[in-house]
């Protein structure tokens, strides 16, 4: 039996409960999780003045070599907590974390940007 991980933009609620074989309860506290470690992530480089960084980041474009390793620190991160808090398997971790991650940098990356403006 071959074992893949979903394509995210095909991606929808309950088929993401079926793949990863989580209830409803625990999808929204992954969510959670996910999303404390994005805000805590970003907040930390923010204050240590990563600014350019963190914009790349939330706008979902990572171009300079910083940019790229901390948008996989912070994927590496969230898997990481994923483990600890959930007590999830490692491949089901990331996978939640591939599919996570660009939603919440977009929830995250809108509701800072307009307040910018």
């Amino acid at each position: 039996m071959k074992f893949t991980i979903p394509h995210f933009e095909q991606l929808k609620p309950e088929e993401l409960m079926r793949w990863t074989k989580l209830r409803q309860q625990q999808v929204a506290e992954s969510i959670l999780i996910t999303k404390d470690t994005v805000l805590g992530f970003l907040k930390r480089q923010a204050e240590r003045g990563n600014w350019q960084e963190v914009e790349q980041v939330l706008k979902g474009k990572p171009i300079t070599a910083g940019a790229k390793f901390m948008a996989q620190e912070l994927k590496d991160r969230i898997v990481r907590n994923l483990i600890i808090r959930m007590g999830l398997r490692p491949v089901i971790a990331a996978g939640l974390a591939l599919v996570l991650l660009p939603l919440i940098l977009a929830k995250i990356g809108g509701t800072i940007i307009s307040k910018w403006r």
